[in-house]
């Protein structure tokens, strides 16, 4: 996976050209996402015949931090659009998780030309106070340095109870691994607070609706039955800001939606750009 020196950073991505000349979806992860926890949706973009762009924000992970932030999700959707010019894609459907639906929608309506469909799951377009206070102590964690902290701390407020119950082991060493590689990521825990105080300049106390009442593209807003974070009322809330727009429900899974339900996130992502083609 290479690097794009664009729009003013260094920038991490993976694009798969499965068949030149074809559409791209682009993959936008939540807040502490790497790009490649996208990797179940992979396949089903190439069954498709689609193209795939996943990438990391600026402070994110591998992709350089740049100061002074935080920024705004008008900066990552100009990062967004450089880096497609610098791969020749010349429009895409955008499809955003959390963090990655805010920077989704915010592409989708500062450029129009270049979304062909729009995708947001899991997401919303003001953090009320519940979420606010769930991802300041997520903040704080990493303003601290508190890395383990910040990785255990995180599991109840991503899975469903359900979820936790099956698969508690294996969510247990997955964040272990994570942590490790937080460990050894320069930045990591000042790109994590660069990325949080983003969304809280952007999304408390701000009128976003006006920005979705912009989108104007074939757009589908789903949440997830058990989310705590971004609960099915913000996403209602988004669907009804987007001219058009249609709104489903995954039940029996929590914020972390991609991860618990990949194969019904597949399947509407499927039908979603079948239909937007």
């Amino acid at each position: 996976m290479p690097y794009a020196d664009t729009n003013g950073f260094r920038c991490w991505y993976d694009y798969r050209e499965n068949v030149p000349g074809a559409p791209t979806v682009v993959l936008c992860n939540g807040i502490m996402g790497t790009l490649e926890g996208w990797e179940r949706q992979l396949p089903a973009i190439e069954r498709l015949g689609l193209n795939a762009l996943r990438f990391e924000y600026r402070g994110q992970w591998r992709s350089a931090l740049t100061r002074p932030w935080p920024w705004s999700f008008d900066t990552h959707a100009e990062d967004l659009a450089a880096l497609l010019t610098e791969l020749g894609v010349a429009r895409c459907h955008v499809v955003g998780t959390s963090y990655g639906g805010f920077v989704a929608m915010r592409f989708a309506a500062r450029y129009p030309e270049r979304t062909m469909s729009l995708m947001a799951l899991t997401t919303a377009a003001r953090i009320r106070p519940l979420a606010q206070r769930i991802v300041m102590n997520w903040r704080n964690w990493a303003q601290a340095g508190d890395i383990a902290r910040k990785f255990s701390g995180m599991i109840p407020d991503l899975y469903s109870e359900r979820f936790l119950a099956a698969h508690g082991e294996r969510i247990d060493a997955g964040m272990e691994a994570a942590r490790q590689a937080a460990e050894e990521t320069p930045d990591f825990c000042e790109g994590q607070v660069a990325l949080h105080d983003t969304s809280f300049r952007e999304l408390i106390g701000a009128d976003t609706f006006d920005v979705l009442a912009c989108i104007d593209c074939p757009t589908l807003v789903v949440a997830a039955e058990e989310d705590r974070l971004y609960p099915p009322v913000d996403a209602q809330e988004v669907a009804a800001a987007i001219p058009g727009s249609r709104y489903l429900v995954v039940p029996g899974a929590g914020h972390a939606l991609v991860v618990e339900k990949p194969r019904e996130v597949n399947l509407l992502m499927a039908g979603h750009l079948h239909e937007s083609q």
